[in-house]
């Protein structure tokens, strides 16, 4: 009985993500069983507009839910940093009705197997050293995130808070944490103007990810995502969106810091970018921006969210990045960068990404390939934390609408280069391959 114990002990420690895939996948059942089905809209958005297509009346005249709103709301793999934005255009497209409360929830899970040719060293994106086994090998579940979503559209407000639980918070986040929350005032029906206040990703660079699961290096070192509330100010039109960003002067998460931990606003960051129409559906975007404050700034390598040393000092970052869109695929290619050397490697920290993806479909669900390839480089030609390389190829496909996407990654890291005390735990040697199963349920 004593051997069972364990073996059970063992099994639910190991699998413990599984139990939140099956109780939260019956919820869901349960959740359409009650509802009913929903029609299936097959346009895309930027085309025909989606209607109700998705969407359920909770409460007739006041609440609903629409799934084309609540799959790019909680998407965080694109339209990074633009969730406001696209609120505003939701609203503007009647996809989000007047005077409405939309709720929305998201599951997302993954099966990890990886192999790594140096013992406790996995260099995988988006993950932390203590999910790792201590070996070569290791097979998991992670719950990533089960998130619940509020949007109350109301005459020139739009008001969003999102709720969620994650089994890999970022070090500093519990693991059931209010994510985001802002409230926006502005109407495009009416100006191209909006004023932003919350919690959210700062509007900085683009840094989509086209595979369905991991990030890319230009979002793992980049990603701005804030503590405090940070103040936006936008100007947005068919082809062309400005954004600046007041930020506190305080340790946030991921990327922002300042020198001095002050709570005053003299942090920012500045967003711009542009879109061409070819014809034929084709387009061309560009966009650049500047972030103030960073984490690449003192002798001590700070990635967790600690203030790092008295020696901080303002180090910016430059972001650059170019889409090529058609009704079928999407070429994307990105760099960011700081101006100044970060003290803790002597060297500028740089990420790239160059990724395409294609749209098609199998027996009639639409399906998603692609081919991503990205490099964060923080060190001198032959050292041990020069840089780390990742190459990802990926497929997502539609089994139920935007209800259910499951998908699947290869994954090829070369190099091993943690942002916390790189000198002492690089090593260039270290080479894995990573397959990843997931799957997305949404409403």
């Amino acid at each position: 009985m004593q051997v069972i114990g364990s073996m059970g002990g063992l099994f639910m420690k190991r699998y413990a993500g599984l139990y939140h895939w099956v109780i939260w996948g019956l919820v869901w059942v349960a959740g359409v069983i009650m509802g009913g089905v929903p029609s299936v809209w097959a346009g895309e958005y930027g085309g025909e507009k989606p209607d109700d297509w998705g969407s359920y009346t909770l409460v007739p005249g006041y609440v609903e839910t629409n799934l084309f709103y609540s799959d790019k709301i909680f998407d965080r793999q694109n339209d990074v940093t633009d969730k406001v934005i696209f609120a505003l255009r939701a609203r503007q497209d009647g996809i989000l009705k007047p005077n409405r409360l939309y709720l929305g929830g998201r599951f997302f899970g993954t099966m990890i197997a990886e192999r790594t040719n140096t013992a406790g060293k996995f260099p995988i994106l988006s993950r932390f050293p203590p999910t790792h086994t201590k070996g070569k090998s290791d097979l998991y579940f992670v719950t990533n995130e089960v998130a619940a979503s509020a949007t109350l559209n109301l005459p020139w407000v739009t008001a969003f808070m999102q709720g969620e639980y994650t089994e890999v918070p970022y070090r500093g986040q519990d693991d059931i944490q209010l994510r985001k929350y802002w409230v926006t005032i502005g109407d495009l029906n009416v100006a191209p103007f909006y004023l932003s206040v919350g919690r959210k990703t700062v509007n900085f660079g683009n840094f989509s990810t086209y595979a369905p699961f991991t990030h890319s290096h230009v979002n793992h070192y980049f990603w701005a995502q804030t503590r405090d509330p940070v103040i936006e100010l936008g100007y947005v039109t068919d082809s062309t969106l400005v954004a600046v960003t007041l930020i506190s002067n305080h340790r946030s998460f991921r990327v922002i810091n300042s020198p001095d931990n002050n709570g005053n606003y003299e942090n920012f960051a500045l967003n711009f970018t542009q879109k061409w129409d070819f014809g034929g559906d084709m387009n061309l975007t560009l966009g650049g921006g500047f972030l103030r404050g960073t984490i690449y700034d003192s002798t001590l390598a700070h990635h967790p969210p600690v203030a790092g040393f008295d020696d901080r000092f303002w180090n910016g970052a430059l972001n650059f990045n170019a889409t090529l869109s058609a009704p079928d695929f999407d070429i994307m290619a990105e760099v960011t960068r700081t101006l100044k050397e970060w003290p803790a490697t002597f060297h500028k920290v740089t990420a790239v990404v160059l990724q395409g993806r294609y749209r098609n479909d199998i027996f009639d669900f639409p399906v998603v390939y692609s081919l991503i390839a990205s490099r964060g480089t923080q060190g001198a030609t032959d050292t041990r934390w020069e840089q780390m390389s990742q190459i990802i190829a990926s497929f997502e496909i539609e089994l139920f609408g935007k209800h259910v996407k499951a998908g699947a990654e290869y994954m090829f890291n070369d190099g091993f280069v943690p942002l916390i005390m790189p000198l002492r735990t690089a090593d260039d040697g270290v080479v894995s391959h990573t397959g990843i199963l997931g799957i997305k349920l949404t409403f």
